[in-house]
C-alpha cells in the first residue's frame, strides 16, 4: 500500500511577474454572508505567500457550494474581507475576457485576482474545453492547491491543467502536505492502528474499510454508518440511517474482518434524537433502542469502552463527524473522542469537513498530527482510487 511522496515544484519555478493561476477549494460554510470556518482559507496560505514571495501574481479560483443552474449564489465576493483582513489587496471578477485582460494588470504580487465562484460557470462541471481556455488566458502558471477536489473531473482541475505545459503546472503546498500525511497511514503506520468511521454515506466508506482492512487493528463504527452494520445483523435501529444498498455488502466486511483479526466495535448505547434530527434528544442502550430513535451520537458507556483502544493504539485515523454542527448539544461525544485523541502519543490524522470543523470549533486543530480539508478525496485516495486532479498533472497516483 506504498506510495510514493509527491513534491510540489512551486518554490522552484521561476514566478516572477508570471500570472500564477490557483486552483484552490476554498468551499468554506457560509451563513448568509457571513463566513461560519475559515479553516480552508488558513491552509491556502502557505501557496499564496510562496507565489508572492517569489513576486509572482496570484489568480486565485475555488468552488462554493452546490448551486444550479441560474443561480448567482453563492458567490465569492463573500471571501473578499477575509482576505482584505490577511492584507491582501482583492479584485474581484464575474467575467472571465475581463478577467484575462484584468489579469494584464496586476502590477503587485500582493494583489489577488479572485475569480467568480467556478460552479457558477456552466463549463465547469461539462467538460467544456472554451471553459477550459478561458481559463488559461488568465495564466502563464498552474497550480492546483484543492485537494477537497482532486478526485472530480472539473474543468478547472482537470482540462485546464493539461493546456499548460509540463514544467508550467504543479500541485501546490497544501496538497504536497496532504499527500504526505495520507501516505504515512498507508506506509507502516505505527501500531495498533485503529480506525474510526462516523458520517454519513456509508456507501463512501466501504472502499476504504475494505482497502485497509490489512493495515488496521481496530475498527470504531460510529453514527451513523454503524446503523447499516447493525441493520445488516439484525439489530434494532429505529429510524436511524441506513442504506438498505449495502447491507450485504456490510455483512462481507464483517466477515473479511474476522478473517484478518481486525476488532470490530460497535456503540453499547447512543445519544438519540426522537422521531426527528430536531426531536428531543435522550440516551439509549443499544439493546433497548426506541423504534421511533434516530441514532446521532455515543453515550458513557461507549466512550469508556473504547477509551482503552484508543489511548493504546499506535496510528488512529478518524474519518467522518459525530452530530450535527447545527446541533451543539449533539456534539459532546465527538468531542470527548478528539480530546482522547489529542491527549494520546499515536499518529494521529482527522479527515473530512465537518470532521474538522468540529475540531476548529473546540480550539484542537492543533492537537493533531494531521487534519485534512478534503473528504471525498481523502477517502478516494485511501482506497487506492487514482485522482483526476493529479493525473491531469502527470502524476499517476
Amino acid at each position: 500500500m506504498d506510495r510514493s511522496p509527491v513534491v510540489s515544484s512551486l518554490t522552484t519555478m521561476n514566478l516572477r511577474h508570471r500570472r500564477v493561476f490557483v486552483r484552490a477549494d476554498l468551499n468554506v460554510p457560509l451563513h448568509g454572508n457571513n463566513l461560519l470556518d475559515d479553516y480552508r482559507l488558513q491552509k491556502i496560505l502557505p501557496t499564496i505567500n510562496a507565489i508572492q514571495k517569489q513576486r509572482g501574481y496570484i489568480i486565485l479560483a475555488t468552488h462554493l457550494g452546490r448551486p444550479r443552474p441560474g443561480d448567482t449564489e453563492p458567490s465569492t465576493k463573500h471571501l473578499i474581507p477575509w482576505f482584505e483582513h490577511q492584507g491582501y489587496h482583492v479584485i474581484f471578477e464575474t467575467d472571465l475576457s475581463r478577467a484575462a485582460e484584468r489579469s494584464h494588470d496586476i502590477t503587485t504580487s500582493s494583489t489577488i485576482l479572485l475569480l467568480e465562484n467556478m460552479r457558477l460557470f456552466a463549463g465547469e462541471q461539462s467538460g467544456d474545453t472554451t471553459f477550459a481556455q478561458q481559463l488559461r488566458a488568465c495564466a502563464d502558471i498552474y497550480v492546483n492547491d484543492a485537494f477537497g477536489v482532486l478526485h472530480r473531473h472539473d474543468t478547472s482541475v482537470t482540462l485546464l491543467a493539461q493546456l499548460f505545459e509540463p514544467h508550467k503546472r504543479t500541485i501546490g503546498l497544501l496538497v504536497e502536505q496532504e499527500l504526505a500525511a495520507l501516505n504515512r497511514l498507508l506506509s507502516n503506520p505505527p501500531q495498533p492502528f485503529m480506525l474510526i468511521l462516523g458520517g454519513g454515506k456509508i456507501a463512501d466508506k466501504i472502499p476504504l474499510i475494505e482497502h485497509m482492512l490489512k493495515q488496521i487493528n481496530t475498527l470504531f463504527l460510529c453514527p451513523a454508518p454503524v446503523f447499516t452494520f447493525l441493520k445488516a445483523l439484525g439489530k434494532p435501529v429505529g429510524k436511524s440511517l441506513v442504506d438498505e444498498q449495502q447491507l450485504e455488502q456490510c455483512l462481507t466486511i464483517l466477515r473479511k474482518a474476522q478473517d484478518h483479526n481486525v476488532t470490530v466495535i460497535v456503540p453499547c448505547d447512543y445519544l438519540v434524537a426522537h422521531r426527528t434530527y430536531t426531536g428531543t434528544l435522550t440516551y439509549a442502550s443499544a439493546e433497548h433502542f426506541p423504534h421511533e430513535g434516530i441514532g446521532i451520537s455515543i453515550g458513557a458507556q461507549t466512550l469508556y469502552h473504547i477509551t482503552p483502544y484508543i489511548q493504546h493504539a499506535g496510528t488512529i485515523f478518524y474519518n467522518g463527524a459525530m452530530g450535527m454542527l447545527e446541533r451543539p448539544d449533539t456534539l459532546h461525544g465527538m468531542k470527548q473522542v478528539l480530546e482522547l485523541m489529542t491527549q494520546t502519543q499515536a499518529l494521529t490524522v482527522l479527515g473530512g469537513g465537518s470532521s474538522a470543523a468540529v475540531a476548529q470549533r473546540y480550539g484542537m486543530v492543533n492537537g493533531f498530527d494531521h487534519v485534512s480539508t478534503g473528504g471525498g478525496a481523502m477517502l478516494a485516495y485511501l482506497s487506492g482510487s487514482k485522482l483526476p486532479g493529479l493525473e491531469a498533472l502527470g502524476i499517476n497516483k
